[in-house]
């Protein structure tokens, strides 16, 4: 970071379990620069106004917005400030989130439903399942109008740097500085670990974005390659001590497969191993829990500890050795 640079952290109000979002304002010699926007509500829309009255700021005096993924907290109101002329920028997987037309909805649907459905999930709560469009719920309908990529300098003086950081979100970035500082969105965060969440699939996608702890524990590593002295996060405090948290991470990740492996008797699909591991709490976080349980599995897959096999659409999972 240039010593005249300065950063500002804007909490703003979310509808979440997780609470306030930091979104961040980097003020440099020649730019303005907002990170993440929070999520389309008026508390939301109002806390940025005020938030950036308080460091003598307007809405219009941004120069651009990035948007480190398409998560409803982080992009929610990107496009209010496309109203207000200001250009959005963020990674291309980003664009069909931010777009919305109707066939990347309808194929939202569809995905949900085969998803479940190789699951194991009966057709009684598949039918229960929301609408793709719901889930969008407070990420506003807008527009990209530049794509980031790996190794992107954000500003002209090249002093900032995008990295892609898969895992949370296929299209999540970090910005890093010369000097080490990280913006890490929900890469990394201090008190929890980021789930890596299951996504509808984009055109020319790797077989990788089916299985997203594979690239949350690949991006990990990667950061493991960088000199970070401290990440500014999307919730909570920043982290001044990046390698161990990686560290911890990347063990935490490990053994949150490994313990699933106690429930593992002949053949189970990820429903039944749902309902072992979380019993009463799966209808509280079903699609979340989805989601952790997905990622449980594909690192036991992957580290070759069990086997899986697809029959009529159902994923079947089993100890390496164990036929059921």
């Amino acid at each position: 970071m240039n010593s005249k640079d300065e950063i500002f952290t804007l909490p703003i109000p979310t509808p979440f379990p997780v609470g306030d979002i930091n979104c961040y304002v980097l003020k440099t010699d020649n730019e303005n620069i907002l990170i993440d926007c929070g999520p389309d509500t008026a508390e939301a829309w109002h806390a940025m106004q005020e938030g950036l009255q308080k460091i003598g700021l307007s809405v219009e005096e941004l120069d651009k917005v990035i948007v480190t993924h398409h998560h409803a907290d982080h992009a929610g109101m990107a496009y209010r400030f496309s109203e207000k002329g200001i250009a959005i920028y963020g990674h291309a997987r980003l664009r069909p989130y931010l777009e919305q037309d109707t066939d990347f909805l309808n194929s939202g649907d569809a995905f949900l439903q085969r998803l479940a459905m190789s699951f194991g999930v009966p057709k009684e709560i598949r039918a229960l399942l929301p609408s793709y469009l719901s889930a969008l719920k407070w990420l506003g309908k807008g527009q990209l109008d530049y794509v980031l990529k790996e190794g992107d300098s954000i500003m002209a003086a090249s002093t900032y740097r995008v990295i892609e950081l898969p895992g949370h979100a296929s299209d999540q970035i970090g910005i890093l500085g010369q000097d080490g500082t990280l913006f890490a969105a929900d890469h990394l965060l201090a008190r929890i670990e980021p789930n890596p969440l299951l996504e509808q699939p984009q055109a020319g996608d790797a077989s990788d974005i089916k299985r997203p702890v594979l690239a949350y524990m690949r991006s990990l590593e990667k950061l493991q390659g960088e000199r970070i002295t401290i990440a500014y996060t999307g919730h909570g405090e920043t982290i001044r001590d990046v390698p161990s948290l990686i560290e911890e991470r990347l063990l935490q990740r490990k053994a949150r497969g490994e313990q699933l492996l106690k429930h593992l008797t002949g053949e189970q699909t990820l429903f039944e191993l749902a309902q072992l591991t979380y019993g009463n709490r799966l209808k509280k976080s079903f699609p979340l829990v989805m989601s952790e349980m997905k990622a449980r599995l594909d690192y036991l897959v992957a580290s070759g500890q069990i086997t899986v096999e697809k029959r009529d659409t159902v994923l079947y999972y089993s100890k390496a050795g164990v036929s059921g």
